[in-house]
This record gives C-alpha cells, structure tokens and sequence, in this order.
C-alpha cells in the first residue's frame, strides 16, 4: 500500500511539474454592456475609469488577452459605406495599453432578441433595418410567416438588395475597413479575427426565436426557409433535381419548435427522414448555403473547394449556445458513431 501511495505522490507531482510548463492563455469576453449609444447617436464606452481598473486587474491575475465583438451594426450604423470605427479604436488602445492582446469576433448580426436580457442591445445597422420594413424578405422566416430581424437570409448572400451591393459584399466591405483601419495592431496586439455566426452562432438553423414564446429550451427549433429567396433557391435547386414536387416547401415532418428529435420522423431513421432521397436533397442545399458547396459521401459533407486555414468561426462559449450549435443529431444517428 506504501509502495502504491508513493507512486500516485511521484505520478502526481511530475503531472503538476509538467502542467506548469504547459500555460493556456486565457481571454476573458468584453460585456456588450460596456458601451452604449449616446443622445447623438454615437457609440461610447460606459465607466471608462472603472474598465481602465478591470483591465490592469486581469493583467495582474494572468489573464492574457480580451475577446471583443465588433458589431456591423455599431461601425457602418447610418449609411452604407461610412464606417465609424472610434469606439473600437478608444477600447482596442485601452486594451494595448494595459498589456492585454485581442481575439476579434466580427458580428453581423443583432443581439436585440438574445437570451441575455442586455438592456439596449445592438441592431442590424440602420439603413439595413430601413430595407426590412419594405421587404422583410431579406430575413429568415419560418413555415408560419413569421421573420427574424436578428440576421439576414442566406437567400440574398449573392443578391444587389443592399443599395446596389450583396449581403456578401457588405461583409467583404466590412472586414476590408476594419483591416484597412486596424493594420497596425494585427499580429501584435489581435491575434485571432474570427467571424461570428449569426445569433447564438447558430446561423438560425435550426431557429430558436427568443422573447416571443415561440421556443423554449430544449426544443429543436424550426427551418427557417420559408422567405421567398430561399424559396426561390428551393425551387431552382428542385428542378435541377429532376424533382419539382420537393420545391414547394421545406419538411413537413420535422416538428415544432419545442419538438424533441425523438418522436420527429425527419430526425428518425425511417423512409420520411433526413436519411431518404428528400431528406439528403434538402440538408445538401441547407448545408452548402451554410458553408459552401461540396457533397455529400459516406455519411459526411466535402467541401469541392478547400477552406483556407485563417478562415476562423466564433467559439462556443456556453452549454446553451453548444446546445444551439450541434444541429440536434439524432440519437439512432449518434449511436452509430458507437457500433
């Protein structure tokens, strides 16, 4: 017994001698909270004494760096092409200035809807809320007709509805300026830009509209295919099928909003789920909208053309938003990956 102890004791200290020298850098996320809109419209930083404090405190405890989002809605909030970019400069120098460095999360959606409760909260920009009142066709909308301002539809990623520029273009705009403006801080003081993918990174696919009572935790959500560029692509993509009929609308089996996978016959094995003809036709179209075209082989997704390494997504920071984010496999699917 003697003998065992002092094993454990000698595997123990050499783990912890080890762990030592293997540090993991810590970032701590900035609170959206730590800036508003003032009466001009201008976005300023709240308490900049008392984040000064906060920041040298992290520093001390060992923190390495700060995640930061910065909001499409904040920087080009006006007008197409006037990027605003000073509250981001004030808290990037602050930030410097404290010895901390950056991961930058590039977000082009709106938090307003989200789980949080953060009072205020950051739109769309302007001039895109001022398109959706005329066409709220540019928003993702469920099989019900109701749309979510949180995000703008894939279905107009390659459309000129944005005073003559895609949705895509605005986001290649977007990341030009802020390298364009934050070139000398890149490799220094940022050391990771990641993209953010939509409310609660999860692109609203499946959906999980918060505050109206539509959804409530752990429902699987609902397509949201239903706007008519969507529908539009639905369509196209049907025809080429040799399938007209699968272009009418999306699964008609796939539950509700608070559904369950189990008991949903999409999410099942069976003739009328995910694994049948129709059911691989419509993910396929859902996933190459989502993250590029490839195709479907042995059960996974190829990409036809490699992504490149910098290409980064936003991180998973809660069990919730890991729960929004797996796309709700289910458990017959899962159990495969044990046999």
């Amino acid at each position: 017994m003697s003998c065992s102890m002092d094993a454990r004791e000698k595997s123990r200290a050499t783990t912890l001698e080890t762990s030592r020298h293997k540090r993991v850098p810590i970032f701590v996320m900035m609170p959206i909270d730590s800036f508003d809109i003032d009466a001009s419209g201008s976005p300023k930083i709240r308490r900049i004494k008392a984040l000064t404090i906060s920041l040298k405190a992290l520093k001390l405890a060992g923190v390495h760096g700060i995640a930061v989002e910065v909001w499409w809605g904040i920087v080009e909030r006006f007008s197409p092409f006037v990027y605003n970019w000073s509250l981001y400069e004030e808290l990037f120098k602050l930030i410097s200035e404290s010895g901390l460095k950056l991961h930058v999360a590039l977000s082009f959606h709106s938090n307003m809807h989200s789980s949080s409760k953060v009072k205020g909260g950051v739109s769309l920009p302007l001039w895109i809320v001022e398109i959706g009142d005329l066409n709220k066709d540019i928003y993702y909308r469920d099989k019900n007709g109701f749309s979510n301002d949180d995000y703008l539809t894939l279905g107009v990623d390659e459309l000129p509805l944005f005073c003559g520029r895609t949705a895509l273009q605005c986001y290649e705009d977007f990341m030009f300026s802020f390298i364009n403006n934050f070139e000398s801080f890149i490799g220094s003081v940022i050391e990771e830009i990641s993209v953010g993918l939509g409310p609660s990174g999860e692109l609203r696919y499946p959906a999980h509209p918060f505050g109206d009572g539509r959804w409530s935790f752990p429902g699987i959500g609902e397509f949201q295919c239903y706007d008519k560029y969507m529908m539009q692509d639905l369509k196209t993509a049907a025809c080429q099928e040799g399938k007209p009929q699968w272009g009418d609308k999306g699964p008609q089996n796939a539950g509700c909003y608070n559904s369950l996978p189990s008991g949903v016959p999409f999410f099942e094995e069976g003739q009328e789920s995910f694994l049948s003809d129709y059911g691989h036709f419509f993910l396929d179209l859902m996933t190459k909208q989502n993250i590029g075209r490839g195709h479907e082989s042995g059960g996974f997704y190829i990409l036809d053309h490699a992504v490149p390494r910098p290409v980064a997504c936003s991180r998973v920071t809660t069990p919730f938003e890991m729960h929004c984010r797996l796309g709700h496999s289910s458990l017959p699917l899962l159990k495969k990956f044990y046999e």
